[in-house]
Parts: structure tokens; C-alpha cells; sequence
């Protein structure tokens, strides 16, 4: 129940201030309770994005007081964000990066910049031209700045 309801102050929260939540989580520990969340926009995330969320979210969890003790961890998703989908590879457009893919039983790494996006597939340009990789072959990708 209680990490439930700490997911959607947490979603709440930001919906509010304007963020979106990248990724979170909830580790309930009794003394030792971990609330990690990292935050994005469009825009970017800064140093007082994480500091000014942080406090509204703590004024939530205490207003509540669904924990005693818990610690709480703000960041961004930071230079080397994983790219989970294609609309996070659109949004990059241009931006360095680097793909780990499946290409039948093999395993290959491309690096360059992300040129182009399809319902269906990124295309990245690398020193040797231009790779079309689709979605359902990549392992990992991440911004490589």
C-alpha cells in the first residue's frame, strides 16, 4: 500500500511542478527506506529542478507521513540517459549515442548520431555510414557525450 502511494505523489508531484518521472523507486526499509526518482523536461533538468522538486515531494511524504525515516534521492537521467523508446530517440535527434543490437546471432555496437526515426527503427550515422537498427533488435542505447 504504502509504495503505491508514494508512486503517485511521486507522479503527482511532478505532473505539478512540470516534470516528467524518468524512472523511480521505492525501497522501504523501515529506518533505512529509499525513495530514488529521477526526473526530466523538455528542457532539461538542473540542479534547483532536483532541489525544488525534492522539497515539494518531502512536504508531500511528511504531510501524509507515510514513513518515519526514509532518505530521498533527486537527480536527472544525466549526459549518458539510457534511450528506452523512440520517441526519446526523436527527441535527441542529432545527439551522439551509442547501440548495442542483435544482428541475427551476432552482437554489434554502433556509434554516431542518431539521424532519423520510424514507428519502427533509428537510423545512426557512424564514421563508416549511415546503420538502420531497428526497435525489437536493441539491447541498450544511451547517449554517448
Amino acid at each position: 500500500m504504502n509504495k503505491e502511494r508514494i508512486s503517485q505523489l511521486i507522479e503527482e508531484t511532478a505532473a505539478r511542478l512540470g516534470y516528467m518521472v524518468y524512472e523511480s523507486g521505492v525501497l522501504l526499509k523501515g529506518e533505512n527506506s529509499m525513495i530514488t526518482v529521477k526526473i526530466d523536461s523538455l528542457t532539461g533538468i538542473s540542479h534547483l529542478d532536483c532541489e525544488r522538486f525534492s522539497k515539494e515531494l518531502s512536504a508531500r511524504l511528511d504531510d501524509e507521513d507515510i514513513l518515519a525515516n526514509y532518505s530521498l534521492e533527486v537527480s536527472s537521467p544525466g549526459l549518458r540517459r539510457l534511450l528506452r523508446n523512440g520517441g526519446e530517440f526523436g527527441r535527441f535527434s542529432g545527439a551522439p549515442v551509442k547501440v548495442v543490437y542483435d544482428e541475427g546471432p551476432d552482437r554489434k555496437v554502433a556509434k554516431g548520431t542518431i539521424q532519423s526515426i520510424t514507428d519502427a527503427a533509428v537510423t545512426v550515422s557512424t564514421e563508416s555510414g549511415e546503420i538502420t537498427i531497428s526497435y525489437d533488435t536493441i539491447i541498450n542505447a544511451n547517449l554517448d557525450y
